[in-house]
């Protein structure tokens, strides 16, 4: 069985990871792009409910997965399938909020949207990274 800290620190390496890429790729897109254009038409709005309905997807994937995690291993510590469900939990729930910033290079890319479009969905993203901190799922994993 692995050991749920080292579990744990390389939850939290790949949250630091994918900060560090997505505000590396909005550098990146901020320096190549022109200055872009103001409007915002109805592909910005399909570009804003797909992300919105991919939030609303990850909120709800992560409730359902770290709840069951929890009472499992509420019951038993050292349960594979609720480490399992755990560590899932929050892999699927970091990669879609790193997705949300995806989408503003999308519109920065793609639609050629101005910087503030794009900063909408960069913020959103690194603020749901942030807000999603991987934690231990039991407050004492020793017992």
């Amino acid at each position: 069985m692995r050991d749920i800290n080292h579990t744990l620190r390389n939850l939290r390496m790949l949250q630091w990871g994918l900060m560090a890429a997505l505000l590396l790729f909005s550098g990146v897109a901020e320096m190549v792009c022109v200055p872009g254009n103001d409007d915002w038409n109805l592909k910005h709005w399909l570009i804003t409910g797909m992300a919105l309905w991919g939030v609303l997807g990850a909120f709800r994937l992560r409730r359902r997965l770290l709840n069951r995690s929890r009472q499992a291993l509420t019951k038993d510590a050292s349960d594979p399938k609720g480490l399992k469900q755990w560590e899932v939990g929050h892999v699927l729930s970091l990669t879609l909020a790193g997705g949300v910033a995806v989408w503003g290079l999308l519109v920065r890319f793609v639609l050629v949207g101005a910087r503030w479009q794009a900063s909408l969905f960069y913020a959103a993203g690194i603020f749901l990274l942030l807000l999603w901190t991987p934690r231990l799922p039991i407050a004492n994993p020793s017992n």
